[in-house]
């Protein structure tokens, strides 16, 4: 049987390995030929375009794998069928279900492929694509986050928000702080109202100021200091979040980038479900074996491949238009985040299973 198998996992993986690349290819040349003008124009060597070209390689083939793994198995799978193979295994007792079962695991070694690619790979080459572009092509310098910021707002834990008239990243300062504390039914039990603040030693140190603390009948006590340590660990930096691109980041990355942004108070449905789809990727590629097996075991006759891979195609082109409704779902807060990540996957992994109940052992 392992002989089988090797036979079957050649005979796809050859395929998806061309087609990938072919895909990866098109991409490319498409690439270049829309952004002709830009390189004419600041007359970019071509050895530069080359390179950009080249670090935005990978995340052109993976962001279409799964198209590259429904059509090697429809290449793979359909010529068996066509060639009567399928049929010979079958009359020597091999079960059907145990050719589905390989490649099904196949389709979960690939998820977990596509997601190390998202993870370790992808971030490096888009980081150094978009290096390459802003300052080998358009001889930009690198945009760092402005040192001074105005009017920022923060959501602390423990229910407690704060203000910052003016921030100096590159000082570690800040002055005219506001920190209004709430009680868990959101009536303010504690109000500072701080001239200055200071970021050493991994803490903050408010000068100048007063802390009011009010009662139930909505009086208040004062208490004046001059310096007063903050239980505020946040840094400087960690106050402005610069916009990144998703697949520039890893998951650590990632995660903290969202929890920086609900920090400012910033809408974070999109990154949230953005993250959450990381994980649901993988088993994607599962959902299109379970959707184009049925269709790839009916190229029998000659006009089954035609309709077959038609078919297919159209599945796969609807599931990327349910996963493009789930977000719009997702970030309309019509659905909750981990459903619109798991929605299409759920969706159209009860289809594959109705179709691969049709299969004829």
């Amino acid at each position: 049987m392992f002989k089988i198998y090797y036979y079957l996992s050649k005979q796809f993986l050859k395929p998806l390995f061309f087609i990938s690349f072919a895909f990866g290819f098109v991409v490319l040349i498409s690439e270049f030929f829309r952004e002709m003008s830009m390189y004419m124009e600041l007359k970019t060597p071509f050895i530069t375009i080359a390179e950009y070209l080249f670090f935005n390689l990978p995340w052109w083939m993976i962001d279409v794998f799964a198209v590259s793994v429904l059509l090697a198995l429809l290449f793979s799978l359909g010529e068996l069928a066509k060639r009567n193979e399928i049929t010979a295994l079958k009359a020597s007792g091999v079960n059907m279900w145990r050719i589905i079962s390989l490649f099904m695991i196949l389709g979960f070694c690939i998820g977990i492929f596509d997601f190390s690619v998202r993870e370790f790979v992808i971030p490096k080459t888009v980081v150094r694509a978009e290096y390459v572009k802003k300052v080998k092509i358009k001889k930009r310098k690198l945009e760092d986050i402005p040192s001074e910021h105005k009017n920022i707002i923060v959501s602390i834990p423990g229910n407690t928000r704060m203000s910052v008239g003016y921030l100096n990243i590159k000082d570690a300062y800040m002055r005219d702080i506001i920190i209004d504390k709430y009680d868990d039914k959101y009536h303010i039990k504690e109000n500072i109202v701080v001239g200055e603040g200071y970021y050493k030693n991994g803490a903050w140190i408010l000068q100048n100021g007063v802390t009011r603390k009010f009662t139930k009948d909505k009086s208040w006590n004062e208490e004046f200091f001059t310096t007063k340590p903050f239980a505020f660990t946040v840094k400087p930096e960690d106050f402005v979040v610069k916009d990144t691109r998703y697949e520039q980041m890893n998951l650590k990355t990632f995660k903290e980038y969202i929890q920086k942004k609900q920090m400012l108070g910033e809408n974070t449905l999109k990154a949230q479900i953005k993250y959450h789809s990381r994980f649901a990727n993988v088993f994607c590629h599962i959902i299109v074996m379970m959707i184009g097996i049925p269709f790839a075991l009916g190229l029998g006759n000659k006009f089954g491949k035609i309709i077959s891979f038609t078919f297919a195609l159209i599945f796969s082109f609807i599931y990327w238009a349910v996963q493009a409704v789930c977000l719009s779902l997702g970030e309309n807060q019509v659905i909750n985040v981990w459903l619109s990540a798991w929605l299409p996957n759920i969706i159209f992994g009860i289809i594959g299973i109705y179709l691969m109940s049709r299969i004829k052992k």
